[in-house]
This record gives C-alpha cells, structure tokens and sequence, in this order.
C-alpha cells in the first residue's frame, strides 16, 4: 500500500472512531439528560407537593379566621344587646312606678292609658329580642331564677306568693333575679 492509500484508510479509521465516539457521547449525554430530567422532575414534584400543602394550610386558616370573625361580631352584638336591655330595666320598673301612682289619682284617666301604652310598646320590642319577664306567682321557688326578699306562712313550703320586683332573661341568660316573697309551711304542733 502507498503512503496516499494508508493515510484514506487512517481518515476513514479516524472517521468511524469519531463517529463511535460520538454515538458514544451522544448516548452518555443521554443518559446524563435523562437523569438530569428526572431530578429536576422530581424536584418539581415535591416543589409542587410542597406547594400545595402551603396552599391548603394557608386556606383552612382563612376559613377558621372567617369563622372565628363571625363568632367574635355575634358575641360583640349579643353583649351590646345585653348591655342595652340591662340599661332599659330601671326605665321600665319606673314606668311601672309611675303607672301605679297614676292609678292611684285617676284610673281611667290619660296618663294612665299613655303609661300602658308606653309600656306595653317597650316590653314587646324587648321580646322581639328575646327578653323573657320572670313573674310566676303560685309556682314553685326557683333559686336560679328568683332571689327571696322574705317570708310568710303558707300551706305549702315554697311557693311563690308575691313577686316585688319583676326578674328578666334574655334567652338563656338571666339578667335580672325576680324578687319574691316565698311561703313557709304553717307547722301544726299540738302537745299532748
């Protein structure tokens, strides 16, 4: 072989491990581009998850302060409410006073109709509200709900013979304890 045939066979040579080698590379660098896609796969996923969980965190905790927000604005009311009624309760017992007086001097007359009137309209608009008059006479003494402002003789222990003074709850809570006057069994001792 001549000089010139050995240096096409050496190119040709040259070529194909050229060409092998970057066959080979281009399969290194694809293996190398397949790992890399996965990592930075994964870490997208796990970015996302993570996310995700911020997301959902971040949700639950507005409904909670939404509802918490709620709850604080209907107890906020429930207060001012209370604390109105509360206000009103020696308006309305001196309105009572003053209808009694009235009474007194002309039972027929026109103040005594304007008292009713007022009165009437007042305790009606508090019920709307949910204010309840504790004012049983005959029932039985309830601690809970009446305070005893004295005692008579009776046939029956604890019975409420009297009230004074009218008690008021606004739904469940008691505002104001009815002041009664209760009864105390007549005891028949005879000695023999």
């Amino acid at each position: 072989m001549n000089n010139k045939e050995e240096s096409i066979e050496a190119e040709t040579d040259d070529e194909n491990t050229d060409k092998i080698e970057n066959h080979k590379n281009k399969e290194e660098n694809s293996t190398n581009d397949s790992a890399g896609i996965e990592k930075r796969l994964s870490e997208a996923y796990s970015k996302n998850e993570d996310l995700q969980t911020k997301y959902l965190r971040t949700f639950a905790d507005l409904e909670n302060l939404k509802k918490r927000s709620i709850r604080d604005r209907e107890e906020a009311i429930k207060r001012a409410r209370q604390q109105l009624i509360e206000d009103l309760l020696p308006v309305i017992d001196a309105f009572k006073i003053g209808m009694e007086e009235a009474i007194k001097a002309d039972p027929d007359g026109p103040i005594v109709n304007g008292f009713n009137m007022a009165i009437n309209q007042m305790e009606k608009v508090l019920e709307e509200y949910g204010l309840v008059c504790i004012e049983e006479v005959g029932g039985t003494f309830d601690p809970k709900i009446q305070e005893a402002m004295g005692y008579e003789q009776g046939e029956e222990d604890d019975l409420v013979l009297k009230i004074i003074r009218k008690g008021y709850r606004l739904k469940d809570h008691l505002i104001r304890p009815a002041s009664v006057i209760v009864s105390q069994k007549t005891e028949n001792t005879q000695e023999s």
